[in-house]
């Protein structure tokens, strides 16, 4: 079942319908917005979402100041970019959540239980091999108290 908020490639994408209802260049939007211009491309071209909100409502901001005569732009004001924005940041989030989560746990090589076979006697495996946990003193000398 899908939500009804807003996902990230649909901020993208009206971001991308924003930038082209706005006069200003590229290089004019970062000027006046103080963002730069790889990370307003990265945005706009290469569908990178914007990890910083406050920027691309920067950004936003000065989209909105600047229209093109004729040009269909999205409806939303400011603050409506602001919360679809942390809609979708919420739907990043969540979705990356649940990649993580679903990724299973690798189980670790070998028997999960110590067989039966093996049978430990002070620090020593019977099969021969050593073991490395030694409880005291190792060179077994006596205390001298």
């Amino acid at each position: 079942m899908k939500d009804s908020g807003v996902t990230p490639e649909e901020l993208l994408r009206d971001f991308r319908q924003l930038f082209g209802a706005q006069t200003k260049s590229l290089r004019g939007l970062a000027n006046a917005s103080e963002v730069g211009v790889e990370t307003i491309r990265g945005w706009k071209d290469e569908n990178r979402f914007p990890q910083n909100g406050a920027d691309f409502l920067k950004v936003v901001g000065v989209c909105l100041k600047f229209p093109k005569e004729g040009v269909p732009a999205p409806p939303w004001r400011g603050e409506e970019w602001a919360a679809r924005y942390r809609e979708a940041r919420w739907s990043r989030e969540n979705e990356a959540d649940a990649r993580r989560s679903s990724k299973p746990v690798p189980l670790l090589p070998g028997p999960s239980q110590p067989s039966s076979s093996i049978q430990v006697y002070d620090g020593d495996y019977e099969a021969g091999s050593k073991n490395s946990v030694h409880i005291g003193d190792v060179n077994h000398h006596l205390d001298p108290r």
